[in-house]
């Protein structure tokens, strides 16, 4: 292998380029500076020009749009202005020659350092102008600059090249130099780099007698005494860095893993004594001996104790009665189980007793002894006290519910059975006394009423507490629902007829099939549809059925009756609710109606809204979920006051 002296001849060689590069840097600055200031100086001094023939003539100023140009046009032909723009002191644009190329231009830009167009072919100057002794203003020009910057590029890549000439000669001629200079050392270099002596030997004879040939002497003489005792350092360097990277890297994998053990028991340490004193639970150490180590803050707000005062304690003092259900006492439980779930009385700094949950786990060493016991300790007082309650709560609720359940059956019972021989009898006296007695027949007519609005009451209550207390088992099957509201509506019609009313039914959906407890359903729209006719005086009453989104049926009944205020509606479907009461209210009821239409509703699974405006009406919306659907529509719209 021929070994040169490349870091020397190769710095020699930069240094040699890096003056030569400062050569051409300075050669290309200075001439591109010339020939650019040669350009500047020809547009300032035609800029210039315009300037002062716009001095001299200062009507350019002081009238817009001046009509005779021709001196001014004539101007720039001659001094290869492309746009020209005049400004007033204020800044106003004044007048302008060939105002869409200075737009197209930017002439405003003319106030940066680049004036020079994004084509090259324009540059752009602005100039103040003295019109007056106390007026000043400013003229926009645009030189056409095509020809001049291809001349000026020509001119600098000439310079730019006859630079890089100088600097490749430079170069060339300094590599040649250091070759030359460099020749000597680098044969006296290869010569040393045989590895046989001889060869070596025959190789340094041959140098010249000079200052050369001496140095090559004397590095060989010293070489030669070198290699005699090399051989020997290197087999003992040799053994003494095996041995020393054996013991280095056991040293470095002893140290990594010491400071992992450290670093992770440093961690272990910290996150133990965070969650110890932040616990929110009482947590206590304690050492073979039962004293207390060291306790957390939830522990001394339970006991009464400072932190300090409990430091060194027996816990006898807290735990020295018998455990629940257990003839040992909590402190023999916690010393001698290993861990352990313990229940027991906790006993207080001001001697009242508590109930606490103890759990107890034992800390040993690698050898399996001892060390210590943590203790967490869980006030269940309050729980205890509140089971209690509860117990007693429970109990009474389930006897409320007993009598509840008896008061309803025997008033259901005792209420209906008067009238159930009542409300047969009005009829059968009412035609033995027939129209002779017209005030004995209103009274009658009166009873019937008040007997029926009774029997409804008590139907409502037991039905509401049925559904309440769950008791009520829903029938779930599949049926018509249009057929079903059909007929409903039906019933209604000769009452509607007596009020004046029209009452429709329409059918919009394509299958009405639903999946529900067909009672429930049934009383929901009947109560609906009888509300809406009861409270309208005037208008009509309309059912319809459409499809609705996600495969879904929505009901609409909708009335033009006296409406709900706002107010109201928030309390619409709360049990014994309603908007007048009072003993001078126009409609009679109990309240029970809406808020059993909402049970029923929900126990479908379905959604009822309302919507409402005093004096204007109502509009109940009830969705449910379908079960079939059809392919066809049936559109079906039925004035029912006419069937």
């Amino acid at each position: 292998m021929i070994y040169k002296p490349q870091k020397l001849q190769l710095s020699l060689t930069i240094q040699f380029a890096v003056f030569f590069i400062l050569i051409t840097v300075f050669i290309y600055a200075y001439f591109s500076q010339k020939f650019e200031e040669e350009v500047l100086d020809k547009f300032t001094f035609k800029s210039e020009i315009m300037a002062k023939f716009l001095e001299q003539n200062p009507q350019f100023f002081t009238t817009n749009n001046l009509e005779d140009k021709t001196q001014l046009i004539q101007l720039m032909m001659l001094n290869d202005v492309a746009y020209l723009v005049i400004e007033d002191s204020h800044g106003s644009m004044i007048d302008a020659i060939n105002l869409d190329v200075a737009e197209y231009y930017l002439y405003v830009a003319a106030n940066n350092n680049d004036n020079i167009s994004f084509d090259e072919t324009i540059y752009r100057v602005v100039l103040p102008v003295k019109v007056s002794k106390n007026s000043t203003g400013k003229v926009y020009l645009g030189l056409k600059a095509g020809l001049v910057a291809a001349d000026l590029k020509k001119k600098t890549y000439l310079t730019a090249l006859f630079s890089l000439t100088i600097l490749l000669g430079g170069m060339v001629f300094t590599y040649f130099l250091s070759s030359i200079s460099f020749r000597p050392i680098t044969k006296l270099i290869s010569a040393l780099s045989k590895s046989d002596i001889k060869e070596q030997k025959l190789l340094l004879t041959k140098f010249k007698n000079n200052e050369i040939g001496l140095l090559a002497q004397k590095i060989y003489n010293i070489l030669n005494e070198l290699d005699k005792s090399s051989s020997e350092v290197s087999t003992l360097n040799e053994r003494l860095q095996d041995a020393f990277r054996e013991k280095i890297e056991e040293l470095d994998i002893e140290i990594n893993n010491r400071k992992k053990a450290e670093s992770f028991l440093k961690k272990t340490e910290e996150m133990f004594k965070v969650l110890f004193e932040s616990a929110p639970i009482g947590m206590l150490i304690v050492s073979k001996d039962g004293k207390v180590i060291k306790s957390n803050k939830a522990f001394c707000n339970t006991v009464g104790y400072d932190d300090l005062e409990i430091v060194s304690m027996n816990i006898k003092n807290f735990f020295e009665g018998n455990s629940l259900g257990s003839l040992r006492s909590s402190y023999q439980m916690i010393m001698e189980s290993e861990s352990i779930d313990l229940e027991c009385k906790l006993t207080k700094r001001n001697g009242r007793k508590l109930f606490a949950l103890i759990k107890s786990i034992r800390i040993k060493d690698e050898n399996e002894e001892l060390i210590s016991t943590l203790l967490q300790v869980l006030d269940i007082t309050q729980i205890k006290r509140v089971q209690a309650e509860l117990e007693t709560a429970l109990d009474k609720a389930k006897e409320s519910d007993k009598l509840k359940s008896a008061f309803l059956a025997q008033m259901s019972h005792e209420i209906r059975t008067p009238l159930n021989v009542i409300l047969p009898a009005i009829p059968l006296l009412a035609d033995e006394i027939g129209k002779k007695d017209t005030e004995l027949v209103s009274i009658l007519h009166a009873v019937d009423n008040a007997g029926k609005r009774l029997h409804r009451t008590i139907d409502m209550i037991l039905s509401m507490s049925a559904v309440q207390s769950g008791n009520y088992k829903a029938k779930f099957e599949k049926f018509n629902l249009a057929e079903d509201l059909k007929n409903l509506t039906k019933e209604f019609t000769n009452l509607g007829r007596d009020k004046g009313l029209e009452i429709f039914f329409t059918d919009n959906s394509t299958s009405s099939e639903i999946s529900a407890d067909r009672y429930t359903i049934g009383q929901v729209f009947q109560n609906l549809i009888g509300n809406a006719v009861k409270y309208t005086q005037r208008g009509h009453v309309s059912v319809t059925i459409d499809d609705y989104e996600d495969n879904r049926l929505i009901v609409k009944v909708e009335d033009t009756g006296i409406g709900m205020s706002e107010k109201y509606i928030k309390n619409l479907f709360t049990p014994f609710s309603q908007e007048d009461t009072g003993q001078t209210r126009k409609y009679d009821g109990n309240g029970l109606g809406l808020a059993l239409v909402k049970e029923y509703v929900t126990l479908n699974k379905g959604v009822i809204s309302v919507q409402s405006e005093k004096d204007k009406g109502s509009l109940f919306s009830v969705i449910f979920e379908k079960k079939i659907i059809k392919a066809t529509i049936e559109n079906k719209h039925l004035m029912l006051n006419e069937v």
